[in-house]
């Protein structure tokens, strides 16, 4: 944990630790490494396929393959620093799956649709704007300042992305290099976006325009979907309905 720590962005991190702390060491925190054996891998696999979510399911194939990964990495690294002989989580086979969710995406007609039922609360309407017309992540979308805007170019910068971790807002850099990006706007959303950014008393040009939370656009989104009668997408659906909109 010490060697990965500054090597990977805090919510990956953290993301590790609690895989560790809840999933690993209940099972193997008083074993030597050199004392696990291929069955005891396949006995703890058994137990964490049995393992419920708070809300009674069971865990994604996606999160089992993540857990299991995670032992697995601890393994390797114990062969390639310490000299373990060999890393028996290969050995005992994987548990769960990468699923293959598909693309979820609206059309323009359905995002308007949507777009109409959520109208009545303006941080609602442009947040969805943003993420439609643009095709930004979520976490890009609530780190924006006025400052990101050129109105003049009609262009958007986007260099960073936000967080909340361990109780506190969190400003990081985006998920990848080629993240850092200019985005050319519709000319209708740059003049909508600057009458919003006017309307907001008192915002100064480093303050993030969109104050609200992760959760809060989940629940916008279960509420707008529900009223317009159109099918229930993730987030991130709309940056798939932004791909499906260029293909267009």
């Amino acid at each position: 944990m010490t060697d990965l720590e500054p090597r990977i962005k805090r919510n990956t991190f953290l993301t590790k630790k609690h895989i560790i702390e809840t999933k690993i060491l209940p099972y193997f925190g008083k074993r030597k490494l050199d004392d696990i054996r291929t069955s005891d891998v396949i006995q703890w696999q058994n137990e964490i396929m049995k393992l419920k979510k708070d809300n009674g399911e069971l865990f994604s194939q996606t999160y089992l393959k993540t857990i299991h990964n995670q032992l697995s990495a601890i393994l390797n690294y114990a062969v390639n620093m310490y000299g373990l002989k060999d890393n028996v989580v290969r050995k005992a086979g994987t548990m769960g799956k990468e699923e293959n969710k598909g693309m979820e995406f609206w059309t323009q007609e359905e995002f308007q649709k949507f777009l109409e039922r959520v109208a009545d609360k303006p941080i609602s309407y442009y947040a969805f704007e943003m993420l439609y017309w643009t095709g930004i992540r979520e976490g890009e979308l609530l780190a924006l300042t006025p400052a990101d805007f050129n109105f003049e170019k009609k262009t958007l910068r986007i260099n960073k992305s936000y967080q909340r971790l361990e109780g506190e807002d969190v400003i990081t850099d985006p998920k990848t290099p080629k993240s850092n990006r200019t985005i050319v706007m519709p000319d209708f959303l740059a003049i909508e976006m600057e009458d919003f950014i006017k309307s907001i008393y008192g915002i100064k040009m480093n303050d993030r325009i969109f104050t609200i939370s992760k959760s809060y656009l989940h629940h916008e989104m279960d509420r707008g979907a529900t009223l317009a009668g159109v099918k229930r997408i993730r987030i991130h659906g709309l940056r798939h309905s932004h791909i499906s909109l260029l293909i267009n």
